[in-house]
């Protein structure tokens, strides 16, 4: 009978190290519908594009006065250093900056400018704009602030050291064009936005 004991000990013993060993089945449709927190990690976030500007293809000279008080304006290029600095300010060529010119240099000297560059807003512009109108400025020196001229909002760009030789800057923005007129004396500046076309 002993004999009979150690060969039923011995089969039983080898069953259970045979269970033991058995793979553990895997729910292999769950593991790959439930990716790794590691992987979802490393998943790259999806970007939106910056929008870019509207274009404003209206013909910019339409959008400055054709006269001034019945005297017809002069549309010749003033200001070019200005606007050369502006352009580079915003990181491009002085030739991608367009510009139409409106002026009249009697006793109401007035300056006016619609400019625009393809790919930029026209709040660069105008942010731009003080330090490009007075470059050799001491530090702190410009104010720029809101004002009204008649029934247009402007932003007013001055500085007292040269606000009386070449005057101060009243700019507003109309579509995806800045609308800037220079002018000795306000009530100058708001008579020649007051003639912008409506």
């Amino acid at each position: 009978m002993r004999p009979f004991r150690i060969c039923a000990l011995a089969v039983t013993v080898a069953a259970l190290a045979a269970c033991s060993s058995a793979p553990t089945p895997v729910n292999s449709s769950a593991s790959s519908s439930q990716p790794s927190s590691a992987a979802a990690s490393q998943a790259p976030a999806s970007t939106s594009p910056t929008p870019q500007p509207t274009p404003d293809n209206r013909p910019l000279q339409g959008l400055l006065p054709a006269d001034f008080r019945g005297t017809e304006a002069h549309t010749f290029p003033v200001g070019q250093d200005m606007l050369a600095r502006l352009a580079a300010a915003v990181g491009i060529r002085r030739r991608v900056l367009e510009a139409a010119y409106a002026s009249d240099h009697g006793p109401a000297f007035v300056q006016m400018y619609a400019l625009r560059a393809t790919g930029h807003d026209p709040q660069e512009l105008l942010d731009a704009l003080p330090q490009a109108a007075y470059p050799e400025a001491p530090a702190g020196s410009i104010t720029v602030a809101p004002g009204q001229l008649g029934d247009r909002s402007v932003t007013v760009i001055s500085e007292p050291n040269a606000a009386g030789t070449i005057g101060s800057f009243y700019a507003l923005i109309d579509g995806g064009t800045l609308i800037v007129a220079q002018a000795l004396v306000e009530p100058v500046a708001e008579s020649a936005v007051g003639e912008l076309p409506r």
